[in-house]
């Protein structure tokens, strides 16, 4: 009864705005835009999952924001393994940086790909190393090469930085380097990109990884068998360390999430993808 009171009400509003607008020769853009503004009900779009993933959702929102300012959106970096397990539970929007393992295809939850992101390998400043091969960095996140002057750098104990277990950005770096399952005991493993950032800037012998989009000053990403870590090389295939950005929906998705996740895909979403992830149309 009272959404139907509610409905009744809003038409009315809108048919006296025709009128008035009839009677004043107001301009069709005018009334058009009174009468949106009248069906745009507030609504709240819960994202969470990949950190990886967070600072282009953020990107997305706020832009999104701009022409939808009845949407708001929480987005919580939660890590890939709890964007998968609740997209369409506790949040309508689940964030990964992973493909989805057999069993979590088997959900039936439905994944769109919106950014390809290359991973960089990351150390401190001062640090002379400036490229690795994959097999060196495999051999460093195995335990097989401990020392900095291993690789060519000074003498040093190398700090080996990981992300946790579930976490996507860990789970397509160990993929892609080749150590499934083989990291190094004793590896410090952090939750967040930004605690791994941190942690590399104030230890010199240490050595992590995250994503592409995030690199900064305060950190050196290094080359990969002599390719720079830069978007133009995972465009064209040479950097090999890259994964996808994924976001998750169940099976009853709101009309206002499935909006926000075709905007992302649009022109205008992917323009934002294009200053520091790939497009992926």
């Amino acid at each position: 009864m009272k959404i139907n009171l509610l409905a009744k009400t809003g038409f009315a509003i809108v048919m006296a705005i025709l009128a008035i607008s009839c009677n004043r020769g107001t301009n069709a853009s005018a009334v058009q835009s009174a009468a949106q503004s009248v069906s745009a009900v507030p609504y709240t779009i819960e994202v969470g999952g990949s950190t990886s993933v967070t600072p282009l959702m953020e990107m997305f929102a706020d832009e999104y924001s701009k022409s939808k300012s009845h949407i708001k959106v929480n987005i919580n970096g939660t890590g890939s393994g709890d964007g998968i397990t609740n997209a369409g539970v506790t949040y309508q929007i689940g964030m990964s940086s992973r493909d989805l393992t057999p069993a979590e295809q088997g959900r039936g939850l439905n994944a769109e790909i919106v950014a390809i992101d290359g991973i960089a390998v990351i150390i401190n400043k001062n640090n002379s190393v400036s490229s690795l091969s994959i097999e060196q960095i495999r051999g460093i996140y195995t335990g097989e090469i401990t020392n900095w002057n291993q690789v060519g750098g000074s003498a040093g104990a190398i700090a080996v930085v990981s992300r946790e277990a579930g976490s996507g950005t860990r789970g397509a770096f160990e993929e892609l380097v080749g150590f499934q399952g083989k990291l190094l005991a004793g590896a410090n493993e952090s939750t967040s990109t930004g605690a791994i950032k941190a942690g590399i800037a104030q230890n010199p012998h240490a050595i992590g990884y995250i994503s592409l989009g995030s690199v900064d000053d305060s950190i050196k990403a290094i080359s990969i068998g002599g390719v720079a870590p830069l978007v133009a090389n995972v465009t064209n295939g040479s950097y090999k360390i890259a994964r996808p950005f994924i976001v998750l929906t169940g099976n009853n998705v709101h009309a206002e999430s499935k909006a926000f996740i075709e905007w992302m895909l649009s022109p205008a979403g992917q323009a934002i993808v294009s200053k520091s992830w790939i497009k992926v149309r």
